[in-house]
């Protein structure tokens, strides 16, 4: 549950309050977990390419 612990300080980071923050943690770990499946590659990289996507998001771009 590393991974999960450093992705609820993320979003808290970013102004999510802590429960919120961990579903979100929860939910993104899920969908990496999917998205490394259906692209034939690691969970790593899956959830490197959404947190990528929830940054450029929050970003505006």
């Amino acid at each position: 549950m590393e991974d999960e612990e450093a992705l609820i300080k993320a979003f808290e980071h970013l102004g999510a309050v802590s429960p919120q923050a961990e579903v979100m943690a929860k939910q993104l770990l899920k969908r990496a977990v999917q998205v490394a499946e259906e692209k034939d590659i690691s969970k790593e990289d899956a959830l490197k390419e959404l947190l990528q996507k929830i940054i450029a998001a929050r970003n505006g771009e």
